[in-house]
């Protein structure tokens, strides 16, 4: 029989980072609803409230929050595979854009986050879009999270029309506002959590 217990040092050992995105600045994340920049990043859909939006114009903003959601949860599994967890947000109805958004990520293999100077590919992983070293696995995590919440994308959204009563399927685009500096400033990533194989 055995005379010890051992883990294999090769099984997944998770990291959990808690992401915050400060929506606070009308610069940064205009809360007007002409244009593609308004809308803020939410994950919450127009049903998500006691109230539903009360103009088409409020619908669309909301419809352009959910894309930015969507677009850093895509750059976020780019990085390695992952899970959101524990999302909270702060926004007051169905009209009122969000000024807070905060969640945690858990990465699987965070090891395998490309930082600057290494090779990815026949590439060599630069600088984050303010033009930094992203020498840690939360600065490279930040540097996703606004290229996300930056990326320019058009999509066919479901858009609740109050004036019908009804949803709408029509073309939703996001652009970004401020410089890719200011949004990265209003990104923060902190590595909360971490896991340890122990050998006995």
């Amino acid at each position: 029989m055995p005379s010890g217990f051992r883990q294999d040092i090769n099984q997944l050992q998770p990291n959990f980072y808690r992401v915050v995105i400060d929506m606070s600045s009308g610069t940064y994340y205009p809360t007007t609803t002409s244009g593609n920049t308004g809308g803020g990043v939410t994950p919450n859909a127009a049903d998500s409230f006691a109230s539903l939006p009360s103009t088409l114009a409020y619908s669309q903003n909301r419809a352009r929050g959910n894309m930015r959601f969507r677009n850093v949860v895509n750059r976020l599994s780019g990085l390695s595979d992952c899970q959101i967890l524990d999302l909270t947000i702060t926004e007051a109805s169905a009209d009122a854009q969000a000024t807070s958004l905060t969640f945690t990520v858990k990465f699987e293999r965070d090891a395998f986050i490309p930082l600057t100077g290494q090779q990815q590919g026949s590439a060599t992983v630069g600088n984050d879009i303010a033009g930094n070293a992203m020498d840690t696995a939360a600065k490279a995590i930040a540097n996703a999270v606004a290229q996300g919440i930056r990326d320019e994308t058009t999509a066919s959204c479901r858009v609740y029309n109050p004036t019908a009563g009804i949803d709408d399927q029509m073309p939703i685009t996001v652009a970004a506002s401020g410089t890719a500096t200011q949004t990265l400033g209003t990104v923060t990533v902190t590595l909360i959590d971490t896991t340890t194989v122990v050998n006995a």
